[in-house]
C-alpha cells in the first residue's frame, strides 16, 4: 500500500505521462517504499 500511495504522490508531483516516465516513477516510488520498510 505503501508502494502505490508513494508512487501515486510522485506522478502527481512531475506530471508523468506516457509509459517511460510513468516506469521511472514507479520504480522510484517502490525504492521509496522498500526503503521506509527497512528502516522501520
Amino acid at each position: 500500500m505503501l508502494a502505490e500511495a508513494t508512487t501515486t504522490e510522485l506522478a502527481k508531483a512531475h506530471d508523468a505521462k506516457g509509459l517511460i516516465e510513468n516506469q521511472k516513477i514507479a520504480k522510484r516510488g517502490g525504492k521509496v517504499a522498500g526503503d521506509a520498510r527497512k528502516e522501520l
